[in-house]
């Protein structure tokens, strides 16, 4: 089967994707913690919350939708052998260490999710939140991707 993207190609483009993605994850709460703890309507204040929604939407967005799609096709890639035998017999090769490293991802992917959501709730002056909470918070994602990228390496 011929594809567009070859696979070697495709997982170094997830791999950069995944870089940029936990990057910017880590980066985030730290911005949190300056808005946080700075002056409500002050300088610092104005200058996070325009970098934070910068790096939403410059950075972390495009860099998760790029991981999810080159991974997606790394997978696709990965079980695309004999397509006339049933789904569940497919899946059923599919190796147990893709399936927690999987869990890992949607895991980031909800993280992503609550800090988009949260740097919404700061931006509109809502401080429900700590600068400890979250300098705590920007250690999970780093946790996270060694987990994952051991498990997509050792393939236990």
């Amino acid at each position: 089967m011929d594809h567009v993207i070859g696979y070697d190609l495709a997982r170094g483009l997830h791999i950069i994707a995944v870089i940029a993605w936990i990057a910017g994850l880590l980066m985030l709460p730290r911005f949190y913690a300056y808005i946080t703890s700075s002056q409500p309507g002050g300088e610092l204040e104005a200058a996070m919350l325009k970098a934070a929604r910068s790096l939403r939407l410059i950075i972390l967005t495009p860099s998760m939708i790029l991981a999810w799609a080159f991974g997606l096709f790394l997978f696709a890639t990965y079980i695309s052998g004999d397509w006339t035998r049933p789904i569940p017999e497919v899946i059923a090769t599919v190796p147990h260490w893709f399936w927690g490293k999987l869990i890992l991802v949607l895991g980031l992917s909800g993280y992503h999710g609550f800090l988009s959501a949260e740097g919404r709730r700061i931006a509109q002056g809502q401080r429900r939140r700590s600068e400890k909470f979250w300098r705590l918070m920007s250690e999970i994602p780093f946790l996270v991707a060694i987990a994952a990228v051991l498990l997509a390496t050792l393939e236990p």
